[in-house]
Formats: structure tokens, sequence, C-alpha cells
């Protein structure tokens, strides 16, 4: 099993295929509907690199997202199996299981606890192994609990309640970032609305008055009026992504 490193994304195949296909159906309708046209779709292609890095960045931020929610729960788990008598090894052992049970084999924990038993089973002390996970999490949480506990296995500590504490901490900004992305949901359902409405009435007045764009199409000057409308449209979609994102670590 390969490593993950969660600061990059790399598409597969099929999601190539299918975010592929998207871009070309969003580009086909928005040429029909700006141009009259499915020429402007050749010249999007050059764009497909952008926006492919666009959702690879993306799908990074809501894997990176997912692992310290993921990590979380498994310091809960080792912190109950350490108050049970479990040593850290083993209880890095018994976690695995019950990540298995409660987000699947899939799950990017339960890759990285199969990878840190099989580096535990050849002797690699598990503070090197916690640091090589942070250091591919890319999560400043993660990275600082793997430093913590690197310094208590060298010079002795309470790991429990080390674990409790960072669990809780991680836990208390989990809790946070859930409560801002609740109280700018209602703005993220606007700026749907938003992106969707320029394009239901276009299709409502081409549907309904069909002579109604054909002034602007085919021509300079109306190519070049809807240019800058789309260009306005493209950007103020991706100016309200900016807006209503909320930063995680």
């Amino acid at each position: 099993m390969n490593p993950i490193i969660y600061n990059e994304y790399k598409l597969s195949n099929l999601e190539y295929i299918i975010y592929g296909f998207l871009f070309l159906t969003i580009s086909a309708v928005l040429s029909i509907l700006f141009y009259d046209s499915f020429i402007p779709v050749i010249f999007s292609v050059p764009c497909m690199p952008f926006y492919f890095r666009f959702i690879s960045r993306y799908l990074c931020i809501r894997r990176r997202q997912l692992l310290v929610l993921q990590f979380r729960d498994m310091l809960y788990s080792i912190s109950t199996s350490l108050n049970s008598g479990y040593s850290i090894e083993n209880a890095l052992r018994e976690s695995y299981q019950e990540m298995l049970l409660l987000y699947g084999s899939n799950a990017c924990i339960s890759r990285e606890l199969k990878l840190m038993s099989g580096k535990l089973a050849v002797q690699i002390p598990v503070e090197l192994i916690f640091l090589d996970f942070a250091s591919r999490s890319g999560c400043e949480d993660i990275l600082m609990f793997s430093q913590v506990l690197s310094i208590t296995k060298r010079n002795g500590g309470d790991l429990i309640a080390i674990i409790r504490t960072s669990s809780e901490t991680i836990g208390l900004k989990i809790d946070v970032q859930r409560e801002i992305s609740v109280s700018i949901a209602q703005k993220k359902f606007e700026q749907n609305i938003m992106v969707i409405m320029p394009i239901a009435i276009m299709s409502y007045i081409r549907l309904s008055s069909k002579g109604f764009f054909t002034p602007v199409y085919h021509n300079a000057a109306g190519i070049f009026l809807m240019t800058i409308c789309l260009t306005l449209y493209l950007f103020s979609i991706i100016l309200g992504f900016k807006l209503t994102s909320v930063k995680t670590n």
C-alpha cells in the first residue's frame, strides 16, 4: 500500500472522464445560450487544465477535512484503549478495527492505521510512524500531536492526558468550523440560486421567445457583448465560491 500525500490529489482516469464530461456539457450549454453555436466549446478546451486543477484542489481540501474528522475519532478510540491498560502500540491496532467498523476499509484513517500496524510489526517506533503520517497529512493539528507524542515518548509524560487533550482540541476546532459552515449555509444557498437563475432565465426566454436573442447572435458586436456578460458571470461564480469557502488547516 503506497502512502498518501494529502497535500495533493491526483484525479483517477474515471474522475477525469466524469469531470471532463461535466465540463464539456456546461461549456455546450453556455455556448448555446450565449452564442447560439457549439463552436465556442472548442475555445473552452484550453481551459480544461485549469478546471481540473480547481477540481483537484477542491477534492484535496475535502479529503483533508475528512481526515481530520477521522483522526479525532481515532484519538478517542486510542484514549479509551489506553484507559483500559493497553500500550500505545496495541491501542493503535485496536483502533484500526474500530475505524474499519466506523468508516470502512477505504477510508483514509483506516488505510493509515493499516500502514501503521505494518510498520509496528517491523519494530518502527510509534512516534516516528506518527511523524511520517503528520508530514504527509499537511494538517497542523496532526503535526502538533505527532510532535507532542514524540517528546512525551522520549522524555516521559501522561500519554493518556495528551491524547485526550488533543482529541478535545481537534473536536473543538471541528465544531467551530461546523458552526461557521452552518452560519454561511444560507449565503451558499443564495449563491447557488444566483448561479442558476441567469441560465434558467436565458433558457426560458430562448424557449418562449425564440427571436429575442437574435440581434446579439452571429455578429461581432453581439459576440463581444455576450463575451463580456459571460466573463462577468463566470467571475461572479468564482468570487462567490471564494467568499463562502471555509478555510481549514
